[in-house]
Order: structure tokens, then C-alpha cells, then sequence
């Protein structure tokens, strides 16, 4: 062969190489021959996959929580987290969130996690916990779209057109729920045709029409179960390390807080195994889904600060509410304890559950 033709093969070969994934975006996506229920349960049963990837999401609420307590949750639901993940199933994980300082590591092996911080190189141990505050690890698509399908009834559930997200073809689901007290208007999720992995998962509420609240998509996805090594907890040298009880102030509290919750408020169950929920309480189901949780005095204190200082809150000494998105907060203040509770349900909703908590409240010692 030619110098000039081998030369016009390296480019042809090239080219092709270069604009293959291109192709592959625009190619339509084949669409499987499966009900929406059928869907939603391959979707349920993908948990127990192994995968890595990259997740972007993007939120669209402004929440006023700043500092280290609630200033996560502010930043997952209203702003941009870049992640990179490995996933060897829901016990053993690894999610690193990448910013322009460096990064943090979030790391769940069995019954421990480490967060891993790399630009003051510290790490810090503390016990799993199942109550605990949203963190990086709930926005990655097959959590989110695990959590809001949790429930679901088969006449809530369509199919939508499928659709190629990242390049691979991926059948799509709505929810639509049909309980009057949730503020979720619906919830769009891309699955995996092959897998049922969740790929892409959008988020609406009432008010956002068609701009979804969060969105969060894979990219970059490997199918392959991720080594051991990947998702074990490992300290490097001169990685200064500490341990602590709870892995937040919701974990705190349901393992130390002298109270239990009842299992039932405005009409909606208690979530999960009475030893696992104890002062913290999870009900209903969903996107229909609300949380309370007692709160130490000068946490209360900040929270209110900050709380009270958004225009379009309700202020009163004792307690303080407002309406974020479908988010609905109420902040009650007692004496030596305060009460958080919070989801997306209405605010009458929410007032309800208020009364039925503080009623139904045991102290317990």
C-alpha cells in the first residue's frame, strides 16, 4: 500500500473512532415492549447491581440553610454536584463529589463510612446509619428513582418514549401520583433497556410545569461490577483521621435523643423497623414522604435564624414554616428540644402531622 493510502486509512479510521459516539446519540432508541409496571419493577430489582459511573445533578431550589449541619441538603437541591461513583451494591459504595478545590469522598463499607476530605487530608469515621440527612449519595439516579417509585400503584405509572441517555437507549416512566397531599406533580426516570438501571431521573413539581425541580443523570457508565478495592475503606499515610458516633444530626438524634415518635401522623404510616426508627421518624410513601426530627437546642437556634430570615417565611417565637418548591418546612422551638419536620407534602399536611407528633411524642427517659 501507498505512504498516501495507508495515511487516507489512518484518517478514515480515525474519523470513525471520533464520531461514533456522536452517532450513536443520534441514532434513535429502540424502544422495549414492556408495561409500565413490568418497568418499575426492573427498575426495583437493578438495586442489587453493580455499576461506576459519573452523575451530574442539577437542583432548582434555594433553600436558606447554609453551614455544616443543613448546608448539604441546600446545595443537593439547589444547585449543581458533579460525582463520580462506584457502586458494588447498596452496603458497599464509594461517591467522590468533584469540585474545583479538590474533592470528598463518601464512603459506605458495610456498617461504617468514611468522608475523606482532600484538601485538608482528614478523614472521619463514624457508624452507618438508614436515618440520616440527604446526602450525595441519594442524588445518584438508580437511589432516587428506587425511592420516589417506593409505592407506587400500577394506575400511577406510564410509559414514556424511549429515549438515549448517554448514548444508550433507555425506556421511560412516569409517575404521576394520585395522593392530593404530595406536592411532587410527577416524576419522569430513564432506565437501561438491558439492565433497568436508572439512567436519567426528572423531578417536577406543581408550580415548575416544565422545568423539573432536580435532575440527575449517569454518564460514562460501566455495567461491570466495580473490585472490592474500589469501595473498601483505605487510609493512606498521612491522612489524618477521626471517629465519631453519628453521621449527622438526624443520625445523632434517632440513636441518642430521648423520644419516640408515633407510628402513624395525618394519616400517614411510619416508615421502616421500629429498632432501626426510634426518635427520628420517616412516613408515607414515595413522593408522598415527610420527616421529623428532634433537634438539640442551639441547632434549633441556628435553624430558626436562618429559616426566619426568608421573606416568604412564617414567623411566630415558637415556631417558623415556609414553602420551598414542593418542599414544605415547619420548625417548632420548645424549651430544651426542638422539632424538625419537613417533605414534600402540603402545608396542610404538614400541620397536621405537627399536631399528631407533638400529641403522640413519648419521652423516654
Amino acid at each position: 500500500m501507498l505512504p498516501a493510502a495507508r495515511w487516507f486509512v489512518v484518517a478514515v479510521v480515525a474519523i470513525a473512532c471520533a464520531t461514533a459516539p456522536a452517532l450513536l446519540r443520534v441514532v434513535p432508541a429502540h424502544d422495549v415492549d414492556v408495561s409500565a409496571a413490568a418497568l418499575a419493577k426492573r427498575i426495583h430489582d437493578s438495586a442489587a447491581l453493580g455499576w461506576s459511573g459519573e452523575v451530574h445533578a442539577l437542583g432548582a431550589l434555594e433553600l436558606p440553610l447554609t453551614g455544616s449541619t443543613f448546608g448539604g441538603v441546600s446545595r443537593l437541591l439547589g444547585g449543581r454536584t458533579d460525582l463520580r461513583v462506584w457502586w458494588r451494591d447498596p452496603e458497599h459504595w464509594r461517591v467522590d463529589r468533584l469540585r474545583t478545590s479538590g474533592e470528598q469522598d463518601l464512603v459506605r463499607d458495610g456498617t461504617q463510612t468514611m468522608r475523606w476530605t482532600y484538601e485538608s487530608s482528614t478523614a472521619r469515621f463514624t457508624p452507618y446509619s438508614d436515618v440520616r440527612l440527604p446526602n450525595d449519595s441519594d442524588v445518584v439516579p438508580p437511589v432516587l428513582a428506587t425511592r420516589l417509585l417506593s409505592g407506587a400503584k400500577a394506575a400511577e405509572l406510564t410509559r414514556l418514549p424511549a429515549r438515549r441517555v448517554d448514548g444508550r437507549s433507555a425506556a421511560g416512566l412516569r409517575l404521576v401520583p394520585s395522593d392530593p397531599r404530595t406536592t411532587i406533580a410527577r416524576v419522569d426516570v430513564w432506565a437501561d433497556e438491558n439492565t433497568g438501571l436508572p439512567l436519567r431521573v426528572d423531578v417536577y413539581d406543581e408550580g415548575g410545569r416544565d422545568r423539573p425541580i432536580l435532575t440527575t443523570q449517569l454518564f460514562s457508565l460501566d455495567t461491570d461490577r466495580p473490585s472490592g478495592d474500589r469501595t473498601s475503606i483505605q487510609i493512606a499515610g498521612g491522612v489524618r483521621f477521626t471517629r465519631g458516633a453519628a453521621l449527622d444530626e438526624a443520625a445523632g438524634a434517632n440513636a441518642f435523643a430521648p423520644f419516640e415518635l408515633p407510628d402513624e401522623v395525618a394519616d400517614l404510616p411510619r416508615r421502616g423497623r421500629p429498632e432501626t426508627f426510634r426518635a427520628v421518624g420517616i412516613y408515607g410513601r414515595g413522593p408522598t414522604a415527610m420527616v421529623g426530627i428532634p433537634l438539640r437546642s442551639f441547632v434549633t437556634e441556628a435553624l430558626y435564624n436562618q429559616l426566619s430570615s426568608n421573606r416568604s417565611a412564617k414567623v411566630t417565637k415558637q415556631r417558623v414554616s415556609l414553602q420551598v418548591g414542593p418542599l414544605s418546612v415547619l420548625l417548632l422551638v420548645g424549651r430544651d428540644v426542638g422539632l424538625l419536620l419537613t417533605g414534600t407534602v402540603t402545608q396542610a399536611t404538614l400541620k397536621q402531622a405537627t399536631s399528631d407528633m407533638v400529641r403522640g411524642m413519648v419521652r423516654t427517659r
